[in-house]
């Protein structure tokens, strides 16, 4: 029985801890990083060798690649801690409340993948474009200016859905808290 228990606190914490440490994670990159990126290209024009939209469109992509790479499992384990606690309730014979509360939580929290390929796929693939140099108007003549435009809108616009997904796990970790308290 203390093994039970013992196992239901430590996915209480990875799925409550881990939804709040995911949410700062991935909130960080709206309330940081691009805010970062815009204002280091802004303050770089006044310098004798500005950063270019690529060169801004491939940090964004490193930024992008690693928070990928790190987001997707870490949302897998908190998810399958909301899970496992889903399933302990139900086996406990438990309100069904609860049950639907671990999983639903579960659900917001895994939900970041979903949501970044329904909702900010179309603006994640014109910044990988931009970032390779394969985009429209990458290397013309002129065109820099229109350049600098769409990416500094872009990166704004992705800053805006990062930030609706940041949310996401946000509200897992509260609902897996008021399952934590049924």
């Amino acid at each position: 029985m203390a093994t039970t228990w013992t196992s239901i606190r430590i996915a209480q914490v990875i799925g409550l801890g881990g939804a709040a440490w995911l949410s700062g994670n991935i909130s960080s990159l709206t309330l940081i990083t691009i805010p970062t990126l815009l204002n280091s290209h802004t303050q770089s024009q006044t310098q004798s060798k500005p950063l270019t939209p690529h060169t801004l469109a491939q940090q964004w992509r490193h930024t992008y690649e690693l928070g990928k790479s790190q987001n997707r499992p870490i949302s897998a384990m908190i998810a399958s801690s909301f899970a496992f606690l889903a399933f302990k309730a139900r086996t406990a014979g438990g309100p069904r409340s609860i049950l639907a509360l671990y999983g639903l939580a579960a659900l917001l929290t895994v939900g970041i993948a979903p949501f970044t390929v329904l909702v900010m796929r179309g603006t994640n693939e014109r910044l990988i474009s931009l970032s390779e140099g394969t985009g429209r108007g990458i290397g013309k003549v002129g065109s820099e200016q229109e350049q600098e435009e769409e990416v500094r809108g872009l990166l704004e616009r992705w800053g805006r859905l990062n930030g609706v997904r940041g949310l996401l796990p946000l509200f897992g970790g509260v609902v897996g808290v008021f399952a934590v308290l049924a």
